[in-house]
């Protein structure tokens, strides 16, 4: 089964989600003035592409979080805890289908890192890339933003989004 690009990034969006803390807020269009900690506000991903062959090509979509706590130190702890998560998952990440439940299926995901952006916010980025062939893979390009509203309106139950 090939896993699309909106299960890539919903499965990433799952995995923090159900590796978070009790009461964790989860934040994806924008950060209110008066934000709930403790929180995590997921930034839309970004890519970047390359040739992979001579006849295929490779996009990178780094993906990032803010983890947001009213303490430095807490702030740390958290995506400490996550980027070591992660990686003792192998950097592998369940994928979910439609009932919610794993699929057997996995992400390969790049290896996490983390770095302080303000008191009390720190950022998990990972990446994960996805190959396709021009004459094979027509529809594997998809748009990163539409994929990303999908994912995020599809795992938001429950979630605050700052823009409603």
């Amino acid at each position: 089964m090939e896993i699309t690009l909106e299960q890539s990034l919903a499965a990433a969006i799952r995995f923090i989600q159900d590796n978070a803390s009790d009461g964790t807020e989860l934040y994806f269009t924008k950060i209110p003035e008066n934000y709930y900690v403790p929180s995590v506000y997921f930034k839309p991903p970004y890519t970047a592409g390359r040739r992979a062959t001579l006849r295929s090509w490779c996009s990178t979509i780094t993906f990032i979080c803010w983890f947001m706590e009213a303490e430095d130190w807490d702030a740390y702890a958290k995506v400490s805890d996550m980027r070591d998560r992660i990686m003792l998952s192998g950097c592998k990440i369940p994928v979910f289908g439609t009932d919610g439940e794993p699929n057997g299926e996995f992400v390969r995901v790049g290896m996490p890192s983390t770095q302080k952006i303000d008191d009390g916010i720190e950022q998990l980025s990972f990446e994960i890339e996805t190959y396709f062939h021009p004459e094979k893979d027509t529809q594997k390009a998809e748009k990163i933003i539409a994929a990303w509203r999908s994912a995020a309106e599809k795992m938001d139950g429950g979630a605050r989004d700052a823009g409603s």
